[in-house]
């Protein structure tokens, strides 16, 4: 190799690692009017939207009475409450913003971890747990429990910039990767009168191995200095920021409810990141091209009825007063990232822990994302009907895949279910798909999803087949013994919150070898009349 060629090709490869190592910048002014401020965020870093609080279902027994009810991590709603923004570049360095406005809550859990949400929202309200803007004990307690650093000591820096009014670095007592900043900007209240804000905090945690002496060298010469107030700023001394819309298809026009409100805060001062609503929705989501958000207005058209046709044929056990969340990412890095390395392989999900059907988009393939959104829409539905409570695999696998190329009738209700690819596979491995009729019905989530890909799909095939047989199937050819299956497992399921015993009490008059006979003669013979039927 020629000696000059290869010191050009090592200095271009160390030119190139140096760049994908570069050091965190603060370089472009942005306005986030949901924040009060105008400042610079961390340099090529894309918004992490804050996931939804995890929610922890409980079950309180009194007698033969039973109640579930959703409860919450305190500090984790505390946390999401001065959770302002959050950005990270591709060195995996990350830039935090947070609003000072409480401290952290003693609650009372009682022998319970967790506590109702509305305890927190009162709690966060008592004047007792308001931050005083000038003590400093107030600050350091703040920024311990909201990072995790062992907070020592405020060290005031020089103030400079036309828009900054008090900026403090914060001394951490152990060795840390992080840096931690306080600053108050200037700012006026209605009657004109110049204040200064409520404090923010800014946390650089270093991923890139730039040194933080550097780091903290450039925050200051670039971010302090630089930012102000937004516009003419709702931000009162001491107080929070008034709720703004974020944007979205149409204006907001559905009353507040705590699932919606946490989800538009969850991505308040993410640029790029957008919301759209109906009376049972909100939708989240990032992407940007016009085809991409044609995905969005579908749904709002496409969901509240899909949802009505699931209403009808599994009524829900009282009425749904949850709203559902719906976050659709543009890139599959950003939706890998934000669902974790167990779900990472997949390419959409209902999270019930999160209360959110997370979906990462099939970029021109707008079918293949819708179908995606409702085979996991079903699940979301049938878990908010059921009342939280756990079905069996081949009813939920089942239904989901039966619904998941459903089409809205022109009509305005009902859907048009055609026969899926999955309905043809039944047809040309009938025999295979037959033998594991039995299996499929005793199976547990896990013994579902286990074995091959080729075990998952068969799996898949034959809940689906199941489900077809009995709703389309049964009620078109008139197989009596088969009619009351459904309805039985739902109110077995409703009574005892137990899938498998669900699915035992549905077959325990029904004649297994007659009925997987009666099965196959549908599939060979009996799905003319079948494919016209609705029972939507």
């Amino acid at each position: 190799m020629n000696f000059r060629f290869f010191i050009f090709s090592l200095l271009g490869s160390c030119l190139a690692a140096i760049a994908l190592q570069a050091a965190p910048t603060f370089r472009t002014d942005r306005e986030y009017r949901n924040l009060g401020l105008k400042c610079r965020v961390i340099g090529g870093g894309d918004p992490e939207p804050l996931p939804q609080p995890k929610v922890y279902t409980y079950t309180f027994t009194q007698g033969t009475e039973s109640l579930r009810k959703d409860l919450f991590d305190g500090r984790e709603l505390w946390y999401g409450a001065q959770h302002a923004g959050q950005w990270c570049d591709e060195s995996g360095n990350t830039f935090i913003i947070g609003r000072v406005l409480q401290k952290l809550p003693v609650f009372d859990t009682g022998r319970m971890k967790h506590i109702p949400r509305e305890e927190v929202t009162k709690a966060l309200s008592e004047p007792i747990n308001q931050i005083d803007p000038e003590k400093n004990d107030d600050l350091l307690n703040w920024v311990k429990a909201f990072t995790g650093e062992d907070a020592q000591e405020l060290e005031p820096l020089k103030v400079s910039g036309m828009g900054l009014a008090q900026a403090l670095f914060v001394k951490v007592s152990s060795e840390t990767s992080s840096l931690v900043y306080l600053f108050r900007v200037k700012t006026r209240l209605p009657n004109g009168t110049a204040t200064k804000s409520a404090w923010y905090a800014a946390i650089l945690k270093i991923a890139d191995k730039t040194p933080s002496s550097k780091v903290r060298k450039d925050f200051e010469s670039s971010f302090l200095p630089a930012v102000t107030a937004a516009g003419r700023s709702t931000l009162f001394a001491g107080g929070s920021l008034q709720p703004k819309s974020t944007g979205g298809l149409g204006k907001p026009a559905f009353p507040p409810h705590p699932s919606r409100d946490a989800a538009k805060k969850s991505i308040e001062n993410s640029k790029g990141w957008w919301f759209a609503e109906t009376a049972e929705y909100v939708f989240l989501s990032d992407i940007r091209s016009s085809t991409g958000k044609k995905i969005v207005t579908d749904l709002q058209k496409e969901l509240p009825q899909f949802r009505a046709a699931c209403e009808k044929m599994i009524p829900p056990s009282e009425a749904i007063s949850e709203v559902s969340v719906v976050r659709i990412f543009e890139e599959r890095a950003d939706y890998q990232k934000y669902v974790g390395k167990e779900q990472e392989w997949s390419a959409g999900l209902w999270w019930p822990a999160q209360r959110e059907l997370v979906i990462c988009s099939q970029e021109k393939e707008l079918e293949k994302t819708m179908q995606i959104i409702r085979h996991e829409a079903f699940h979301q539905y049938l878990f908010y009907a059921s009342g939280m409570k756990e079905h069996a695999a081949w009813f939920n696998e089942g239904h989901a895949t039966f619904l998941e190329e459903a089409k809205p009738l022109r009509t305005g209700k009902g859907l048009d279910i055609p026969e899926s690819v999955r309905i043809k596979y039944v047809v040309e491995h009938l025999d295979l798909v037959a033998m594991n009729l039995d299996k499929v019905l005793g199976s547990s989530y896990q013994t579902f999803y286990s074995g091959s890909q080729e075990e998952r799909s068969l799996n898949y095939s034959t809940a689906c087949a199941l489900v077809y047989f009995l709703r389309k199937g049964v009620p078109t050819s008139k197989m009596t013994p088969y009619t009351k299956i459904l309805e039985t497992y739902q109110a077995a399921l409703l009574e005892t919150g137990n899938g498998s015993t669900a699915t035992q009490r549905a077959f325990q008059d029904i004649d297994r070898t007659k009925f997987k006979a009666d099965f196959i003669k549908f599939w060979k013979f009996g799905r003319g009349a079948a494919r016209k039927y609705n029972p939507s």
